[in-house]
């Protein structure tokens, strides 16, 4: 597995490209997450991430 980050700074797409031709792109990027209570040291959403409410998101798969 090898990555790299753009230096384009207008650049503001987020996707992944694998090395067998296919292109993963990320509608939210990775911020799915509704917010949650940090500070709750009792809730299981703060430990645990399955517990976590997430936003609406896509992922679209192309091959290229």
């Amino acid at each position: 597995f090898s990555w790299e980050f753009s230096k384009d700074e207008g650049l503001h797409a987020r996707h992944i490209v694998t090395d067998t031709g296919w292109k993963i792109l990320l509608d939210r990027g990775l911020d799915i997450f509704q917010r949650y209570e940090m500070s709750d040291a009792f809730s299981f959403s703060n430990r645990l991430q399955e517990y976590r409410p997430c936003k609406a998101f896509e992922v679209t798969y192309l091959q290229s």
